[in-house]
């Protein structure tokens, strides 16, 4: 039986030991968020450097040769969490204090002083790299159905490699590797089955299997996929490609990727963009919203009174902050001819609302945190202070704390413009 407002007003329970992430507030809009990156940049899911596709096209692959000859074959995702946590090890210990940024599993890989966790069996363990993974990244852009169309299917385990696909999977797995010219595959093969030893092996094997170094056939096909379809999508990625551009800074989004967008005649596309930042920044100022009150409850157990907290100075400047930001927002919206429904909802909410009601709002929407009872503010289940947006700095382990676009505003640009880097390192403007 759930208990009632007044006992959560009792029982509210101490400050949570877990560090606050930006990505734990989404104040139910995660649909809304989801839907203005799928709007940017479609079809890329997370995707950032070419490897992030070549590592689980080749687990498939494995899988396919492993249980066509009989054998009691790994799950294409055990088999490609051990591939990329083997190429982000032998990455990581190329220089452990200043490691590439595309790897995974660094505090795992360091607490290995001894370097004797090399095994498949072993590496394919979260507690030996890491628990949220390249894979679960790229799962989307992966897929024919809303990605880059390398495999069909919808879980990952169950996914048929496409030709494309199969063509990627053979460019990575067909590396030499070793004194003998060893094919990739064949060492890999082995590795899954508990063959093959690491020690003794050379440059080659870094090089074959590292985030950092894809090869010019793997890097044609992903570059066909981002860029060489004629689709929808497709197209809408090649108008942003150039505006974007392969630069090593990535451009200012509004003062050079939108005017690009609008000199070449996208001036649809560049609504888009502004209106998806300006719903970010709804997000934002959200955010910063809840900080603020976790800020006012945090020294008193028992909670305080709206009363009270619609007087904070602080307070009232945050929630009007957030009052202009959804304002601004619906505007580039209804410019954009954007009708995102949760997105719409949350805003003319807020707009609606005074400070007391505005205040419950956030409250019901960061209810993990912050919860309601006799007409005070009162600790959620997992309270904690929240940072606000310019303060906040710990983010979630896994793929998604080391992606360019890992604060989520520039809504894949910022990956895009990494991918652009990694598939044509000619350079550009």
């Amino acid at each position: 039986m759930p208990m009632s407002d007044a006992a959560t007003y009792w029982f509210s329970p101490a400050p949570s030991e877990v560090t606050s992430s930006r990505l734990s507030l989404d104040f139910d809009l995660r649909a809304a968020d989801l839907f203005f990156r799928e709007l940017v940049v479609p079809e890329l899911g997370r995707i950032w450097f070419v490897r992030q596709l070549s590592w689980p096209l080749a687990a498939l692959a494995l899988h396919e040769e492993l249980a066509s000859h009989g054998s009691n074959a790994p799950k294409p995702t055990a088999i490609c969490h051990g591939i990329e946590a083997l190429a982000c090890k032998l990455e990581y210990l190329v220089d452990p204090q200043a490691p590439s940024p595309r790897i995974l599993g660094r505090r795992a890989f360091g607490r290995d002083a001894e370097r004797e966790v090399w095994s498949f069996h072993r590496l394919r363990q979260a507690s030996n790299y890491v628990r949220n993974t390249h894979r679960q990244a790229a799962t989307r852009a992966v897929r024919v159905d809303g990605g880059l169309g390398f495999a069909r299917g919808a879980r990952f385990d169950l996914l048929e490699l496409e030709p494309v696909g199969r063509a990627l999977a053979n460019a990575f797995l067909d590396q030499r590797v070793g004194k003998g010219g060893t094919s990739l595959r064949k060492w890999l093969l082995g590795w899954l089955e508990g063959d093959r030893e690491l020690s003794g092996w050379p440059k080659t094997m870094l090089l074959a299997l590292s985030p950092e170094h894809a090869t010019d056939d793997e890097r044609a096909l992903v570059r066909s996929r981002l860029l060489g379809t004629s689709t929808p999508a497709s197209e809408k990625r090649q108008r942003l490609a150039r505006a974007v551009g392969r630069a090593a800074d990535m451009p200012d989004i509004e003062g050079a990727v939108v005017v690009r967008l609008r000199e070449d005649g996208h001036r649809d596309q560049a609504n888009q963009v502004i209106a998806a930042r300006a719903f970010g920044a709804v997000l934002d100022r959200a955010r910063d919203a809840v900080a603020s009150l976790t800020r006012a409850v945090e020294p008193g157990r028992g909670g305080v009174k709206l009363a009270t907290l619609v007087t904070d100075s602080g307070i009232k400047r945050a929630f009007k902050d957030l009052r202009s930001a959804t304002k601004s927002y619906v505007e580039k919206a209804n410019t954009a001819s954007v009708n995102e429904p949760t997105s719409r909802t949350f805003a003319d909410a807020v707009v609606a609302a005074d400070d007391s009601e505005a205040i419950r709002l956030m409250v019901r929407r960061a209810g993990e945190v912050l919860g309601l009872a006799d007409g005070s503010v009162i600790r959620g289940p997992l309270f904690r202070v929240v940072d606000a947006t310019d303060e906040a700095s710990d983010l979630e382990d896994g793929a998604a704390s080391i992606e360019p676009d890992r604060t989520g505003r520039t809504f894949r640009i910022a990956n895009l413009h990494a991918l652009l880097r990694d598939v044509d390192q000619r350079g550009a403007r």
